[in-house]
């Protein structure tokens, strides 16, 4: 993590106020670049309300716009079901129809991967492709630079050269945008404060699919 964090000056590659943690997820341990929103952790918090964990209630959820009403009738059988295991400060119910409140609670700007080689760092990066914005970290002098170049290239992947203390950007990763940003809705990251969490809820590779919420939240 001192490696990312040495190679970031403030505001290059990801938000001046992201936060790093070390997380292992899809068989790779990595460094994600993150940003908590402390509004909606003390809403939560103000409301009583336990973190959203039941794939179920977070499929409902993640269907709904924040803010806007949604008649309940609109809803399928099986939504509605599961609408009576939402938790407080989840949605407002108002003559018959839910709007929704929880927004996301964690946003993943940058995943850092780091590995032996440039092929086996860019392999496991790879793997976060759907969820982040990503960068592999590769040890030591590059093999093959030109190919290393074109692949990251290619796939829109950072790639950072580390040689002891020294980082080598070699090929800048793509700003995190609205496709490549994932939102996460739900487990309990208020307490993440860089430091490692295996198995985190906000990185939890079972879990992620279900907590992406909407671009538009």
């Amino acid at each position: 993590m001192d490696v990312v964090a040495k190679a970031l000056a403030p505001g290059d590659f990801v938000p001046r106020e992201a936060k790093l943690a070390v997380v292992e997820a899809f068989g790779a341990e990595a460094v994600v670049a993150y940003r908590r929103d402390a509004r909606e952790c003390a809403r939560r918090a103000a409301a009583g309300m336990p973190a959203l964990t039941r794939p179920d209630v977070l499929d409902l959820l993640m269907a709904l716009p924040v803010g806007e009403p949604v008649p309940v009738d609109s809803l399928s059988e099986r939504e509605r079901r599961v609408l009576k295991s939402l938790p407080k400060g989840a949605v407002v119910r108002r003559a018959g129809t839910i709007t929704r409140q929880a927004l996301r609670l964690v946003r993943i700007d940058m995943v850092f991967v780091p590995g032996r080689s440039w092929e086996a760092a860019m392999e496991k990066a790879e793997r976060f492709t759907p969820f982040s914005a990503r960068t592999a970290l590769a040890d030591g002098v590059l093999r093959r630079k030109d190919d290393a170049v074109l692949r990251a290239d290619f796939y829109g992947i950072g790639l950072f050269a580390v040689r002891g203390d020294a980082v080598d950007v070699v090929v800048p990763p793509r700003p995190a945008n609205g496709d490549e940003v994932t939102d996460v809705l739900a487990a309990e990251p208020c307490d993440v404060e860089g430091e490692r969490h295996q198995g985190v809820g906000a990185f939890d590779p079972v879990r992620l699919a279900h907590h992406c919420i909407e671009r538009r939240s």
